[in-house]
């Protein structure tokens, strides 16, 4: 039995994760690898203030889902939730994702 199993179906949204981008040595915009993930559960977290050098809060949520042999999130990975689900967005990794017996935890955070 899987962990996302036990959730109603309505729990669950895919997302896409976005890997890599940035710019190449020349300075060209390089488009980040989309690799769509199945089954996931995107729930709310904390907002918190940020630093004293920045007056805008930041929001946080939690992505779980099944360990998947094929596939594993990277801390430099971005997740984007798509419209109409809960936590709609884009989402940065913040931090190493943290590996259970029984599935994954990655800390999402939006600035």
């Amino acid at each position: 039995m899987s962990f996302i199993s036990s959730f109603p179906d309505d729990y669950l949204t895919d997302v896409v994760v976005l890997r890599g981008g940035g710019r190449d040595s020349k300075g060209n915009p390089v488009t980040p690898e989309e690799i769509p993930v199945t089954d996931c559960i995107v729930a709310p977290g904390s907002s918190f203030g940020g630093d004293n050098r920045s007056a805008a809060a930041s929001s946080r949520a939690s992505l779980y889902r099944d360990l998947d042999p094929g596939f594993s999130f990277q801390h430099k990975d971005r997740v984007r939730v798509p419209v109409g689900a809960l936590m709609a967005g884009e989402w940065s990794v913040d931090g190493r994702p943290a590996v259970w017996p029984m599935g994954v935890e990655v800390t999402l955070v939006m600035p």
